[in-house]
């Protein structure tokens, strides 16, 4: 931590933090109690506290505001005085000439915040769609006067934002952005914008655009009991505080996404759209995924160029913002549509090892036809079952329950915004007419490698815990009944590196895509 200002002295001897937390325009001075926060007279251009009047202001603005998303948290707004050779806190409404102005918090406990829940274990499924579902709640209440509303959160400020976002990072293309990335992602945001503009300015008449939150992220979300409560909404600036309802809760999943957890991400968007359940909430989810995650990105691109290579933390920012750009890439791809993946093929070829790296990279759900189908007969995945050639777990009729199963899943994950990639052998063409009568929209990605190499995977497989039962002795009757070899979208030898695997899906999908 830097050297504290003049008022942050005083504010620490005042009131004796056990830590003081510091980010580029405030301190925060956190007791067994209370937390005490002070405002940097410091300019941003879209935030500025350099008078003293501009502080007295936003600190009033912050305790109001954040007080409709929280209960008793934000108490009240004091400010510092010298009363005789004594510095003092005191309301901000005392006529004595202030110092400076503070808001008192109540201290909310380390392990009731969302975040500590998160990296514990702690959020199930259940919990995590009941988030969703009170902080869409939390949302539906506020009003917001149209007029506010269009003024701020109109579809011409969206453009503008969005149109910002690649104005001020074309200069890193080619550096620290890949072009083919850039363009894919600007080109699908632009041509959405194009496509659905009476859509965003129906969002504003309707009432869906809010004076909300503007930075929903997890260490802003806490428990206060079974209640969830929001921490540091943006005082400073309307601009990023009027949002669409779905822009909000897009944040919050789009972090968690980008930390890899997808289930409870998913969890949380379902559950706020049992409360915001209009199509139109779900068409938009993806659009504003991707713009939070660009949001992210660019000011990643900032630190980078200010910070420098030489910067200790520079390699794991780096990490960071690639993590955000794969994630905003997932988002453009799925703005108009959800396209899944079913990665296929023989026994061996490659296919849940590409799959799992693919899924990790990038923000799509793994399904794995070998674990839903021992869950849904009541297997544990990891338990082995030795059976023949297409009898019994493996029998025609339990694969077509597994794969209909499977498409109906995907369906409903699809519905919350999710694409999934589906790992399996979709050896018969009947599998694939599961997933039609659904409605899928899909790309077909064969994995293959030669039989010898398919031999010897199988064979290292055998001392080894696995979900697939695949093994050396059916190898040949599923090569000589393998029907759909040839309804590939893509195929993809898997002998050389899962990185070069993965580098040729991506341009697969950007040459469809595009």
């Amino acid at each position: 931590m830097k050297d504290l200002s003049p008022e942050a002295i005083i504010l620490k001897e005042l009131v004796k933090p056990e830590r003081i937390e510091e980010t580029h325009i405030s301190y925060a001075m956190i007791t067994d109690e209370y937390v005490y926060k002070l405002k940097k007279p410091v300019d941003f251009g879209f935030l500025d506290y350099r008078l003293s009047k501009s502080r007295r202001r936003y600190c009033i603005l912050e305790k109001e505001l954040n007080s409709r998303f929280s209960k008793d948290v934000y108490l009240d707004v004091l400010k510092i005085i010298k009363f005789g050779k004594e510095f003092k806190l005191v309301p901000h409404t005392n006529t004595m000439f202030a110092i400076d102005y503070v808001v008192k918090m109540r201290r909310i406990k380390d392990e009731d915040f969302f975040s500590t829940k998160l990296k514990n274990g702690e959020i199930n499924s259940e919990k995590a769609y009941e988030i969703g579902r009170q902080i869409a709640s939390l949302f539906r209440k506020i009003e917001t006067p149209i007029e506010q509303a269009m003024e701020h959160g109109s579809y011409d400020v969206v453009k503008f934002n969005c149109e910002e976002n690649f104005t001020q990072t074309e200069k890193y293309v080619g550096n620290l952005i890949d072009e083919k990335i850039f363009d894919f992602i600007k080109n699908k945001t632009l041509k959405f914008l194009n496509d659905n503009k009476s859509l965003f300015d129906k969002r504003v008449k309707e009432g869906f655009v809010k004076d909300g939150h503007g930075d929903l992220r997890i260490d802003h979300v806490y428990f206060d009991g079974e209640e969830i409560g929001l921490l540091d909404c943006i005082e400073f600036n309307r601009r990023f505080r009027f949002n669409d309802v779905v822009s909000e809760i897009a944040f919050l999943s789009m972090e968690l996404d980008t930390k890899g957890y997808y289930e409870i991400s998913d969890n949380i968007v379902e559950g706020f759209f049992s409360v915001f359940s209009d199509e139109n909430s779900r068409k938009l989810l993806n659009f504003y995924r991707c713009y939070r995650a660009y949001v992210r990105a660019k000011v990643t691109c900032f630190l980078l160029e200010e910070k420098g290579e030489e910067w200790d933390g520079y390699e794991v920012t780096k990490q960071n913002l690639d993590r955000l750009l794969d994630a905003a890439f997932v988002y453009a791809l799925n703005m108009d549509g959800l396209k899944n993946y079913v990665f296929y093929g023989i026994m061996g070829s490659g296919k849940t090892k590409n799959s799992k790296y693919f899924t990790k990279k990038f923000p799509f759900r793994h399904i794995n036809t070998d674990v839903e189908r021992k869950l849904l007969f009541g297997y544990n995945p990891e338990e082995s079952v030795k059976v023949d050639f297409n009898k019994g777990l493996y029998s025609y009729e339990n694969s077509l329950k597994t794969y209909g199963h499977i498409a109906k899943k995907v369906n409903h994950l699809n519905r919350i915004g999710r694409a999934v990639v589906i790992d399996g052998s979709f050896s018969k063409k009947e599998y694939f007419s599961l997933l039609d009568e659904q409605k899928l929209r899909y790309y077909k990605i064969m994995f293959t490698a030669p039989l010898e190499v398919l031999k010897k995977r199988l064979i290292r497989r055998e001392d080894k815990v696995s979900v697939s039962d695949g093994r050396l002795e059916l190898l040949d009757k599923q090569v000589n009944s393998f029907e759909t070899g040839n309804m590939a979208d893509l195929v993809v030898e898997t002998t050389g590196s899962i990185e070069e695997n993965i580098k040729r899906i991506v341009e697969f999908i950007l040459d469809n895509e595009a």
